[in-house]
């Protein structure tokens, strides 16, 4: 018989997969990230290549293959399709929503803070972003997560298992993300053992070298490298070192020292991003940290955990919006315990029937979350503000009809899943014109005639390969990129500017797409009548050549 947590755990599930993919067929693939998934994973699937990832037809050395695989086996199941493509991280954000749930129950045993945990993180606005996208940052979360949740029960409970199961989710995120899955997490780990002992050496009931003991569980570490060493010994045994230069080298130790996109390389960038992607939680967040206790196991680690990554990720030359995620797991669990206290009073332990405080530090900014979004459809034209505005009479009857209902924490838990699933199910819908504006998909309408060569001037547009089944060629343009970056990552057909003029008059009915960036030094090299402008979407020109 299925016991009542086990229950919560499918539910939380089902709720996540059901509510994140219900809009999925209509959320176009997007470039330059998403696309270059989708294609590795077509392509594998076209060379039967289960191994060795490839793009363009040839290996690609940019990322281990737990993502690929997934996505292959999403289309050897269900076909080649938007929605398809996105079903992995679907399921991978209804995997994190419930391991949430379970190790916060194993850490507080209250069914209470389980529930919230999962609910803040379902509604946080970066994993509700990534769980949406087709990369490998979802998958990343999941096994970063159980990492986080499993040596923290480890420790605190001098429990081995729990560490063995840690050592498991590293070995995933090593096939998932590469050597910074381990190396990360393991840093943060002895610098959390090294910050134990220096608090806890005059207890007499502690000992460093039972710490030591759980850190480098021997099990754990067998069952490391028997889960993430095969791939990277077969690919070392199949490319040699072109493995060796082109992922570890390239994509790994080249991107963490040479900026990918070196206007976005400042030091402040994760102290903006990382506030915002909390949202709408980050004020209650805040509040709670005046709250940390250094002698608290769990502050402490949760500390550690938050300052290392952001700090990591600062330090690191190639900056995504993406790769502070794991940052903000402890935050999720300082934001419940803010909220329960908010939620309980303290004479006498049950429900508070005043919510003011509640209300200050938690709807007021929802309220304000809600807002923000609704008006943004008014700045944008192709944006429909009805998903949003009947968004909000929902909430509104539901916060009216349901107030009279809620006398516990849970149940408040429980009734806040309906705003809030509403919000992101009306921004859900709302965002595709968005999307389709970063989507090679808004040129399939203009161009009738794909027997006829495409060109991309100065960038490229993976997704059209998704889309129209016909590569483009870039037209390689000067950039003040690093080369390392143009000859690693640049595996399309690719002809340099001055090809491309010198054979002008034999691209006869050749289409060109040009980013805004490029048009006037294109029509200039290309003045009517040499190439006619079929039409202008929000972020290109496409033209055929006369």
């Amino acid at each position: 018989m299925i016991n009542n947590h086990m229950l919560r755990i499918g539910v939380l599930f089902l709720l996540t997969v059901l509510s994140y993919g219900f809009y999925n067929a209509y959320l176009p693939i997007t470039d330059p990230v998403e696309s270059n998934y989708v294609l590795s994973a077509i392509t594998m699937l076209k060379h039967n290549s289960w191994i060795s990832p490839m793009i363009y037809d040839q290996v690609w050395y940019d990322k281990p293959p737990l993502t690929y695989w997934a996505l292959m086996i999403s289309y050897k199941l269900f076909g080649i399709s938007d929605f398809t493509s996105r079903i992995p991280n679907t399921l991978v954000a209804g995997a994190s929503v419930a391991l949430m749930y379970h190790i916060a129950y194993r850490m507080s045993k209250s069914t209470f803070a389980g529930v919230l945990c999962a609910i803040l993180l379902m509604s946080t606005l970066q994993f509700w972003y990534i769980s949406h996208a087709v990369i490998t940052d979802g998958f990343l979360f999941l096994f970063t997560l159980a990492i986080f949740g499993y040596s923290y029960l480890a420790f605190t409970n001098n429990d081995k298992s729990a560490m063995v199961k840690a050592y498991i989710a590293a070995a995933l995120a090593v096939i998932t993300k590469g050597p910074v899955g381990i190396l990360l997490p393991g840093l943060i780990l002895i610098i959390y053992v090294c910050s134990r002992y220096i608090i806890h050496k005059k207890d007499k009931n502690y000992k460093l070298s039972n710490d030591v003991r759980l850190l480098f569980n021997p099990l754990g570490l067998l069952f490391f490298i028997g889960i993430a060493s095969p791939w990277y010994i077969a690919m070392y045994s199949i490319h040699g070192n072109q493995f060796i230069s082109g992922f570890l080298g390239l994509h790994n130790v080249d991107r963490a020292l040479v900026s990918e996109h070196p206007k976005f390389n400042v030091w402040y960038y994760y102290l903006l991003i990382v506030p915002l992607s909390l949202l709408p939680w980050t004020p209650v967040i805040l509040y709670q940290l005046k709250n940390i206790k250094w002698n608290d196991d769990f502050d402490l680690f949760g500390v550690i955990w938050f300052i290392i990554i952001v700090l990591f990720y600062s330090l690191v030359a190639t900056k995504y919006i993406t790769y502070t995620l794991p940052a903000i797991i402890p935050c999720i669990l300082w934001a419940a315990i803010k909220i329960s206290e908010l939620l309980i009073d303290k004479e006498t332990g049950e429900f508070t029937t005043s919510l003011k405080r509640f209300n200050y530090w938690v709807t007021l900014p929802l309220g304000i979350y809600y807002i923000i979004f609704t008006f943004a459809t008014a700045f944008d034209k192709s944006l429909n503000s009805i998903p949003l505005i009947v968004g909000s009479f929902i909430i509104v009857c539901t916060v009216l009809i349901g107030g009279r209902y809620i006398t516990s924490a849970f149940r408040l838990a429980i009734y806040a899943v309906i705003p809030l699933l509403t919000l992101y199910s009306a921004i859900t819908i709302t965002v595709p014109p968005v999307l389709f504006n970063q989507s090679g998909l808004q040129f399939k309408t203009f161009i009738e005639d794909t027997s006829k060569p495409i060109y991309v001037y100065g960038t490229y547009y993976t997704s059209i390969v998704y889309y129209m089944d016909t590569t483009p060629t870039q037209i390689f343009v000067d950039t003040t990129d690093d080369p390392r970056w143009t000859a690693g990552k640049a595996l399309m057909p690719t002809i340099t500017k001055e090809t491309f003029l010198q054979q002008r008059n034999e691209n006869h009915g050749s289409y060109v797409i040009v980013p805004q960036k490029y048009d006037k030094e294109f029509t200039d090299s290309f003045p009517y009548p040499k190439a006619k402008l079929v039409n202008k979407t929000k972020i290109a020109s496409i033209y055929r050549l006369q």
